[in-house]
């Protein structure tokens, strides 16, 4: 039965479950653990087998600087949750920030509850914590999805429930954070390598969560480290170079959501650049141009430059994001990359690099003048300015992350394009539903493999477009572990 009387549902209705042992033991430890640590932590979570499960690695790793503190019980139904506050579970706490998931269970267990009762048991909690928790940052979790797909009975239930949250924690006082995208693919499927039993997270689901919840905790906490500020370069000094129209007035705009966030779009850009972020390294470091992608048209700055720089950096190595002309200036693009790593290898002692480990990284169109980078270094497309144009603008690197333009829907070289025979080792990403660029990944690893030339090629069968970092529920998204350990080995 779902209600204890006509008038009061269960959810609401605190209940324990002291009749099983390793609950009982659970809640005791709890209760000793919040005495001899409360005022240490920052950061709760409260919930049921989903918040209980956390990876240990990755909790420590996210986590383990806020001293946080896992109430999450297997099993838990809002009315165990309210029978654990009533009973000591938040005595002795006082963390900065809260983060509650609940509902699952109510959702799924026995008959089952609608979602009416579930929201009234989740705004019983909210009211449990705001009062025995005065000072602390609520987050509010969308229940996370279930079932393998959209049309799941129980998963339909949880969406009823997550339509209710975001006016619940508005009134409360609370944040709603909803990131089931992140589990999801563009069809609702629920892989089940993010959850292998449809409910339960596994290792990678807690690394979505984890990235889902960053935003947050960098806003309530602050960064823990804050990176050096990059530098940025003017390419030319003396005037920049023909093709080119000295009218644009550079523009930047927000894009579309792109899993997780928006995309800075930069336009018009008369006066190009890099902007250098140094690693931390005592030792010289590599360097990576970065390329951003976006048509020839636009460069699509944070989700192809800044965040990939910042990974980079992350990994021991020194980027500069390229800030090439757009729009329809191929030539242009072409010219500005030359004389982008021809000052990254002129600047080696001064910007801490090893000048014989130096690289290109691009995505999409910027994947493109990558690869015609790596393939037109001989000689330069510009009259010489400066000594930066006496060095080689050879990468000794190059990484294409869902490159353009290569190769033609025939699988052929695209007509424009040549080969050198001495272009660098490439390192390639391409999903089979990127339809339209998936040819020019195939294309230019075959042409590369034919010269003997070291070419890494990983394809994945989903994950479209345009993705660059941010994480998502397809394989795709671990791209970034294959290439790291890739330009480890360089």
């Amino acid at each position: 039965m779902s209600q204890t009387t006509a008038e009061r549902p269960l959810a609401v209705t605190p209940v324990s479950r002291l009749d099983q042992d390793w609950w009982k033991t659970r809640h005791q430890e709890k209760l000793e653990e919040a005495k001899n640590r409360g005022d240490e932590l920052e950061l709760l979570f409260i919930g049921d087998s989903i918040t209980h499960g956390w990876d240990a690695g990755l909790w420590a790793e996210n986590f383990a600087q806020y001293g946080a503190f896992n109430l999450g019980f297997s099993g838990d139904r809002t009315e165990h949750v309210l029978w654990r506050f009533q009973n000591g579970a938040l005595d002795n706490l006082s963390p900065k920030v809260t983060v509650l998931m609940i509902g699952t269970n109510n959702t799924g267990q026995g008959e089952g509850q609608p979602a009416y009762e579930t929201i009234q048991g989740i705004e019983s909690i909210i009211d449990e914590i705001n009062t025995r928790l005065p000072e602390t940052k609520l987050i509010v979790h969308a229940v996370f999805p279930r079932g393998a797909s959209k049309d799941d009975p129980l998963r339909m239930v949880n969406a009823q429930i997550n339509k209710e949250l975001p006016v619940l924690a508005a009134k409360k006082g609370a944040e709603f954070l909803d990131i089931n995208d992140f589990f999801l693919e563009k069809d609702g499927t629920l892989p089940r390598n993010i959850m292998p039993d449809l409910l339960h997270p596994k290792k990678e689901g807690y690394r979505l969560w984890a990235h889902g919840l960053k935003p947050s905790f960098d806003r309530h906490f602050g960064k823990t480290k804050e990176a050096p500020r990059p530098n940025v370069v003017t390419l030319w000094p003396k005037g920049v170079p023909a093709p080119h129209d000295a009218s644009l007035v550079e523009k930047s705009e927000l894009g579309n959501p792109r899993r997780g966030g928006t995309v800075v779009r930069i336009t018009n850009v008369a006066e190009p650049s890099i902007t250098v972020y140094k690693a931390r390294s005592r030792r010289p470091s590599a360097g990576v141009l970065v390329c951003p992608g976006g048509a020839y048209n636009i460069l699509a700055w944070n989700l192809e430059g800044e965040e990939i720089a910042e990974w980079l950096n992350s990994i021991g190595i020194t980027a500069a994001v390229l800030k090439y002309r757009v729009p329809k200036n191929r030539e242009g693009a072409l010219q500005d990359a030359q004389r982008a790593l021809g000052l990254m290898r002129s600047n080696a002692e001064d910007w801490n690099l090893d000048p014989e480990n130096i690289g290109v990284f691009g995505f999409s169109a910027g994947g493109h003048l990558s690869a015609s980078l790596s393939n037109h270094w001989r000689s330069r497309n510009y009259p010489k300015v400066d000594a930066a144009d006496a060095v080689s603008c050879r990468p000794d690197f190059t990484v294409l992350i869902y490159p353009a333009y290569i190769g033609t829907s025939g699988f052929e070289l695209s007509p424009d394009f040549t080969i050198d025979a001495d272009a660098p080792p490439v390192f390639i990403v391409q999903t089979q539903d990127d339809k339209k660029h998936f040819p020019s990944a195939i294309v230019y690893n075959h042409e590369l493999v034919k010269r003997g030339i070291s070419s890494e090629l990983h394809t994945f069968p989903t994950g479209g477009h345009g993705y660059g970092l941010r994480p998502s529920a397809y394989p795709v998204s671990g791209w970034t572990d294959l290439c790291r350990d890739w330009l480890w080995r360089q």
